[in-house]
Parts: structure tokens; sequence; C-alpha cells
């Protein structure tokens, strides 16, 4: 259950919200409508832990996962629809280039009793731990899942993404 204790929001003294409680239990489905400027979104990203309330509290179980997508789509153009979804993947991806450019590193230099060269072996054992903790994923059978499922047919998968509509492009942001 996600509860929101008398949240309020102050922008150079005017008031955008206040008082604001609510929970929303598992399962639930909800709706949050109001005039433009009402502060839906910011609400919302306040929730998600991208913004700060002026005052009030957000709860959560520990391993509940909040996101928030922006009405804003941030899809660039630039790629194709797979590349895009697979961004989702990129904490990983990161790693592993990390762990390949310390181990290069450990294998090029030759100043084995510095301290600089003892911090790179510190730092490939603390990202490689990290990195082989997370289960082997075949990230590409994850995207084309989520692809699948959100409507996407296997042609679509090398598309560029400005082929596609607005409502397509938030399904790419959704996966």
């Amino acid at each position: 259950m996600i509860t929101v204790n008398d949240i309020a929001v102050h922008f150079g003294g005017t008031t955008l919200f206040s008082d604001v409680s609510f929970a929303i239990n598992e399962n639930d489905k909800i709706a949050l409508m109001g005039k433009n400027g009402a502060g839906k979104s910011t609400l919302l990203k306040i929730i998600a832990g991208e913004a700060k309330a002026s005052s009030g509290n957000i709860s959560a179980p520990k391993d509940a996962v909040i996101a928030y997508l922006p009405q804003h789509l941030l899809t660039k153009d630039d790629s194709t629809v797979m590349e895009e979804a697979s961004k989702a993947f990129a904490e990983i991806f990161d790693m592993k280039n990390e762990i390949d450019h310390l181990n290069e590193q450990l294998t090029i230099r030759t100043d084995y009793e510095s301290d600089d060269y003892m911090k790179l072996i510190e730092r490939v054992s603390e990202v490689s731990e990290k990195y082989y903790s997370i289960e082997e994923v075949n990230y590409e059978a994850e995207v084309e899942k989520v692809l699948k499922g959100l409507g996407f047919e296997r042609e679509d998968f090398n598309r560029p993404t400005s082929e596609f509509s607005g409502g397509w492009r938030m399904r790419i942001e959704l996966a």
C-alpha cells in the first residue's frame, strides 16, 4: 500500500495544493483528474520520488516500485523501437562496460604496488559482484515480451520510433 499523508506544495507564497491524503492499495485502479495547473503532474512526481513536497510524506513498502510516466514523451527519433525499449537495461550494460574497461586497465598497467592499482582491483571486484549477483537476463527476450504485450508486432521492432504516432510512442516509453 502507498500512503500519502498531508502533502502540500507551495511555490513562492502560492499554495498549489495542501492537505492531500489518500492510500493506494495493491490492485487499485485510480484516476487523477483536475484542471490544467492544478498540480496533478506535480503530485505524481512527488509520489514517484522525482519531486519534493513542501510538507507531508509518502510511505510505501520497501520493495515497491513507483514510477511516473511524464505526459511529454522522452522518446527520441534516433533509434528503433527495440533500441529504445532496451534502454531499460542500460544500468546492466553500463556495469558490463565498466568491468571490461577496468579489466583492460588491470591488464595494461604495470604499477602493481600503487594505491591506484589497488583501487582498480577494489572497484572491479565491487562492480563485478553487483553485476554477477543480477540473474543473467536474456534482455532481448524480455524486451520482446513487453513490446508484444503492448501490441507491437515483431516487424515493428526495427522500425524507427519516428514512424509511430503519439499513442504508439507512449507505448514505447512504457516499455
